[in-house]
Order: C-alpha cells, then structure tokens, then sequence
C-alpha cells in the first residue's frame, strides 16, 4: 500500500470485531464518490508499517497511473477480466482504448461506484468462483497476488485462472517484495499475531481503518519476483518480469507452460 506513514493503533481507537474485513474500505469509497475528497483510509500491517492512504488514490485518472500500471495497460490485449477492479480506474481506460472488458469486485460499493462511473460490464464476483470463461487477458494491479493471501494457495490461484483465460492468454499481475519495518519508539503493540517465523515471511496480516472503524485482519500476499517466478513453474506456467522499479516492485507476465 501506498501513503503517508501513521502510528500504529492507539487505545482511543475502537476495535469495531463484528466488521467484515474490507468494510472500512467500502465506507471510505462510498464517502469519497459522495463528496469526501478528504477521505483517508489506513491501512496497519503486521509487517510494522501503517500507511494513511488519501481515497483520492483509488479515483485516479490515466495520468497518474504509476508506472507499472501504465506498462500492464500497454500489454493488455483481446477480451480481458480486470480483477479486483475497485473503482474501475483500470477498466475506464481499457474501455476508452476501445478493449472488451469485464470488471469484477468482491464489494457491491465498488460495483455500484465502477457503474456509476461508467463502467460498461461491472460485475460481483469472486474470481475463484467465476464459472469457466475465455479471457485474453487477467489484469490484477495494485499488489494484484495480494487476495491470495498465502504460498499455499497459489496453486488454487493459478488452476483458477487457467480455467478463465484462453489457451494462448496471460495473467498481468504485479507484487513486490515484503518490507519489515520498524514500528515507530514507543508505538504500541500490533493487535494480532505477526506471521510465525516458520512462514514467508510475505504472508502479511492486514486490518483496515476508517471513520475510528476498524475491521479484523486478513492476509494480504507480497510475492518477490523469483518466489513467483518458482511457484509458477511448479504450477505450469511461464513467468516472464515485463517491468521493475527500484523499491522491489515488479509486474509480472504470466503463460501456460502447455
């Protein structure tokens, strides 16, 4: 995640344990698409870092697209399955450059927000229950490997996907390595357990927070390009690294190896 740096959780926070987890998210984009252009979502990671993420981000236009983002649109091609849409910033653009796309979000606030936008094909779905499908391209930006959650479920990941793209198709995804950072001198504890030391140590736990909310953890995967690109292999398919940049971040280009 992206942002300005924030001190962990403090005990004037409340901890709202009956929220799903990515509710502060959904509340934070809906204030933001009714007027709230000072809405900041936080995002605490148990990798010891806490990002003040400005909602604005999620509402950006083609030019200021990071660039990664910029070199996956360039590779885009065919029909393509933009996941983990959000608020369309990605599905805008390809539908503008005249591509067939369909978006899709596990949050019915994104969906509403990605058609009112103007989204053409806005859909909720999940992409491990998405029925059999024939995509071009898999777009998945913004740390895309990340709702994966573990190394264990990667092999869940790419059989999902080899059933949704077409025979000569490609997955566009992008990750990083995982940063340990220092919580800040005198920063109070994390509220839940960090990953185990026998566990990569890229299987962050996340917890969202808006409007004093805060919802419980989930895990969120940071995949280093040669972890992806040996995972993949096991799986059966081609990793090739189409863009770098110097913090770590990478995309990565995915094929079925036969």
């Amino acid at each position: 995640m992206r942002g300005g740096r924030r001190g962990l959780l403090d005990a004037s926070t409340e901890l709202s344990r009956d929220l799903a987890p990515l509710a502060p998210y959904a509340s934070a984009l809906t204030d933001y698409m009714a007027g709230d252009e000072a809405a900041t979502l936080v995002v605490h990671s148990s990798l010891g870092e806490s990002d003040a993420l400005p909602v604005q981000v999620f509402f950006r236009g083609e030019g200021d697209f990071f660039s990664f983002e910029q070199a996956a649109l360039e590779l885009c091609r065919g029909r393509v399955l933009d996941a983990g849409a959000g608020t369309g910033v990605h599905a805008l653009e390809l539908q503008r450059r005249g591509f067939q796309i369909q978006a899709i979000d596990l949050l019915p606030e994104a969906v509403a927000i990605m058609r009112g936008r103007g989204v053409a094909d806005a859909v909720r779905a999940d992409l491990f229950e998405l029925e059999d499908a024939r995509f071009d391209t898999l777009l998945m930006l913004m740390n895309g490997i990340g709702p994966v959650g573990t190394i264990g479920e990667l092999p869940r990941f790419f059989e999902a996907a080899r059933r949704l793209i077409a025979p000569n198709g490609q997955i566009l995804v992008d990750s990083g390595e995982a940063m340990i950072c220092e919580p800040r001198t005198g920063a109070p504890k994390l509220v839940w357990p960090p990953p185990t030391s026998e566990g990569y140590r890229g299987e962050a736990w996340i917890r969202l927070e808006y409007g004093g909310e805060i919802g419980p953890p989930f895990r969120e995967l940071y995949l280093g390009a040669e972890v992806m690109m040996a995972h993949a292999a096991l799986c059966g398919w081609r990793c090739d690294i189409a863009y770098t940049d110097d913090s770590g971040a990478y995309l990565a280009c995915l094929r079925p190896a036969g």
